[in-house]
């Protein structure tokens, strides 16, 4: 007989429920603390001297992730003078991820490029689904930046987007972890947007938005000629021969279907 053969299967509803009790309780017995000068990011600490809990200060949204319904909260700094981004673009972006008891697992102090709808590994044939759900859900309440950068200087931003996340294990990294994230850890990130790039991961004039075409919010699993390459990824998208940014705007046979998406429809511009 097995070891494991009495292991509790996981429950997401029943984590969900705790989860939720533990970051309220978190939200209810600490404030946030604006970055001083020359730092980076602000301090959640814990409430010694009645300062406001971060509880009467935080946004709750609702996400649903595989029919499961979460609360994600989020503390707005300053919410940007610039554009928000979708689930599907891309950011430059400045972070720190903390769990509730303080101790960083990430941290980037300077901006960096981040893919929300995922990104595909040609070498190894596998797509990846990109940052954390609650980042995708998150992310959209903020706004970019202004970019006062000057020639031959380091890129500078200005009325930027800043805050925090405060997300349940089922919108992170849910029960298997990461290196240096135990399972079922509930996250916090403070988090900077600097600029938002309306995504178009594989330069063929569909954006990823568009290529989600079954509207589930994600754009890995939309294959349409079942290469195994998505959509998001793949310059033809419907393997006819005719790269997708070469193909004909319109419905040319009438059937409903694009011709970027209608094998039966080759003709190019």
């Amino acid at each position: 007989k097995k070891d494991d053969d009495n292991t509790i299967p996981h429950d997401p509803i029943a984590q969900e429920k705790t989860d939720d009790k533990r970051l309220v309780e978190y939200l209810q017995s600490h404030y946030y603390k604006p970055a001083s000068q020359g730092e980076h990011f602000g301090i959640v600490d814990t409430i010694m001297n009645g300062e406001t809990p971060l509880m009467n200060e935080v946004v709750t949204q609702e996400v649903t992730h595989n029919n499961i319904k979460y609360k994600l909260y989020y503390y707005m700094h300053e919410v940007g003078v610039g554009e928000s981004p979708t689930r599907y673009d891309s950011v430059f972006v400045k972070y720190k991820g903390l769990k509730l008891d303080s101790v960083k697992f990430d941290e980037r102090a300077s901006n960096v490029w981040l893919h929300f709808a995922g990104s595909y590994d040609f070498t190894r044939r596998r797509a990846s689904s990109g940052v954390t759900q609650g980042w995708k859900a998150g992310f959209p309440n903020f706004k970019s930046g202004t970019n006062i950068s000057q020639a031959g200087e380091p890129i500078k931003f200005t009325d930027t987007g800043k805050g925090v996340l405060f997300m349940p294990s089922g919108l992170a990294y849910g029960n298997q972890g990461i290196i240096g994230i135990g399972a079922n850890e509930p996250l916090l990130f403070h988090i900077e947007l600097s600029k938002v790039n309306t995504a178009d991961y594989d330069n063929d004039t569909i954006l990823n938005k568009d290529e989600d075409l079954d509207g589930d919010g994600e754009v890995i699993d939309d294959d349409t000629d079942k290469d195994g390459i998505p959509d998001f990824a793949d310059s033809d998208d419907d393997g006819d021969g005719t790269l997708t940014k070469d193909e004909k705007e319109g419905d040319d046979d009438g059937d409903g279907i694009p011709n970027y998406l209608d094998k039966d429809s080759k003709d190019s511009k």
